[in-house]
């Protein structure tokens, strides 16, 4: 029994022993805790670090392993050099120099020689030099429109730019095109339509033209109306012509009146000249009255058939003289003001290849259509021989005015509605909100009227995480203001 109870406070002793050492890391202890120091790291938001392993809670990414005290030491600063800020486990990170190797997802890593991240394992990139300063512009710029004071520069690091991924563009002097591309639309021209309708109630007895393409010609009898209002008329037409006749010498003049009177009443009411000439030789009522074209075309529409009852001002059929027709070119909001009537237009058809139709603009439509955000210019065009028919469809180019003008990216401009600006690059990480008065605009490119020179570098993405930070360093500067 002696021997197991010395067996057993030797045990315990050495288990005190091993505990002590291990709670102050000294000994053999020492360098295995120093090994063990990790943390985890996501690779794409490297401000995400914590001591065990898990999942980023940003973008649900696994976090991978770091020896932080390899990484302190990879990144060792000299004397000379400016003091950096510290990353999330406190570790000094210099900011990278011209010349010097940085990781392009991990800007945090920096290197004098070519090599991997020791995160990522992506290879390192060199620091670029500042690029050199945008030259004046030769000619003078109009001042721009007062910027309001809700906005403030904006100053980020390298980090922040990388994260919120930013990108620039740069103001370009460049030609407008001298041309506007769009389709054109045929149509009929609307001065040479003519209307057929009746002027008295009654019935179609017989439909002559009934099908709607068919050419018909000036005078034509196109139907035939059987009415009853105009049988009357008629009647009173033979009933003062008999009149005339029996009491020529007794009513004198007003027989002849009544005559008069009843005959015009016949031509008010639809009948030709013709028809009344007969009616008064003949002497006999007729059932039926022929209902003649005003126009030489082709019938556009059909609105009624044989037995059809009509009203006075019903629409029988609608002719379209097709010796000339309409082209109607789609404009959009940003190509209206550069359109204006007397331009010279070239029209091509691909049911017509090779043939080029040459005009003018006739007119530009006042009026934008809400839901395609479009307005019309019309274009007459002649048609003698009637290959161009209503409803095809063609390719118009519109000469317009060239313009030398600066243009930006269209993605670089802001507008609140109340003010357009843009974010100007000073310097690294410097951006500066500026105000600009604007021209045309396309979904690529916007005129520059006022506000921006030329080589001006301005922020094309991210522009609106730019704004929100501009806005808030703005509200934070008035009430500081406020405060003093």
């Amino acid at each position: 029994m002696a021997i197991i109870r010395w067996a057993l406070l030797a045990f315990l002793l050495v288990f005190a022993a091993v505990s002590i050492l291990w709670f102050f890391q000294v000994g053999p202890f020492a360098k295995l805790h120093q090994e063990s120091d990790t943390y985890y790291r996501c690779p794409m938001h490297p401000q995400i670090v914590q001591d065990h392993p898990g999942s980023c809670p940003i973008c649900g990414m696994t976090l991978v392993p770091f020896e932080a005290n390899q990484e302190s030491q990879a990144q060792p600063q000299s004397s000379g050099e400016p003091q950096g800020s510290q990353d999330s486990v406190g570790h000094e990170v210099t900011k990278p120099l011209t010349g010097q190797y940085t990781c392009p997802m991990h800007p945090e890593i920096v290197r004098d020689e070519p090599g991997n991240c020791p995160i990522c394992g992506m290879a390192l990139v060199q620091i670029a030099p500042p690029p050199p300063s945008a030259p004046e512009a030769t000619s003078a710029v109009p001042p721009p429109p007062a910027l309001s004071a809700e906005h403030s520069e904006v100053h980020l690091d390298t980090r922040r730019l990388q994260m919120i991924g930013a990108r620039t563009g740069h103001v370009e002097r460049k030609i407008l095109a001298g041309e506007i591309r769009t389709v054109a639309i045929m149509t009929v021209d609307e001065s040479r339509l003519s209307m057929i309708h009746t002027k008295v109630p009654g019935w179609i007895e017989r439909l002559l033209v009934s099908r709607v393409g068919e050419r018909v010609s000036r005078g034509q009898v196109v139907a035939r109306l059987h009415s009853l209002e105009l049988i009357a008329a008629q009647e009173d037409f033979l009933s003062a012509q008999r009149n005339v006749k029996t009491l020529s010498g007794l009513a004198g003049r007003d027989t002849e009146t009544i005559l008069e009177a009843s005959r015009r009443r016949l031509r008010l009411l639809g009948m030709a000249d013709p028809e009344i000439e007969s009616l008064a030789q003949k002497g006999e009522v007729q059932h039926s009255i022929d209902i003649l074209s005003p126009a030489s075309g082709f019938v556009v529409s059909r609105e009624v058939l044989e037995g059809h009852q009509v009203e006075p001002g019903t629409t029988l059929l609608t002719i379209g003289d097709l010796s000339k027709v309409w082209a109607l070119l789609d404009l959009y909001e940003f190509d209206v003001g550069r359109v204006r009537a007397g331009q010279r237009v070239e029209i091509r058809f691909p049911a017509l290849p090779g043939e080029v139709f040459r005009s003018k603009v006739d007119y530009v439509y006042p009026l934008m259509d809400q839901r395609t955000r479009t307005t019309k210019a019309r274009v007459v065009l002649s048609n003698p021989d009637g290959r161009i028919l209503p409803g095809m469809f063609g390719d118009a180019r519109i000469e317009v005015e060239p313009r030398d003008t600066l243009v930006i990216p269209f993605d670089a401009l802001l507008d609140n509605g109340t003010e357009r600006y843009v974010f100007v690059v000073s310097g690294p990480g410097h951006f500066v909100p500026t105000s600009v008065r604007v021209g045309f605009t396309s979904p690529q490119e916007v005129e520059i009227l006022a506000g921006l020179s030329e080589g001006q570098e301005v922020v094309t993405s991210a522009n609106f995480l730019l704004d929100s930070e501009s806005r808030m360093l703005g509200a934070a500067a008035r009430e500081i203001g406020k405060g003093n």
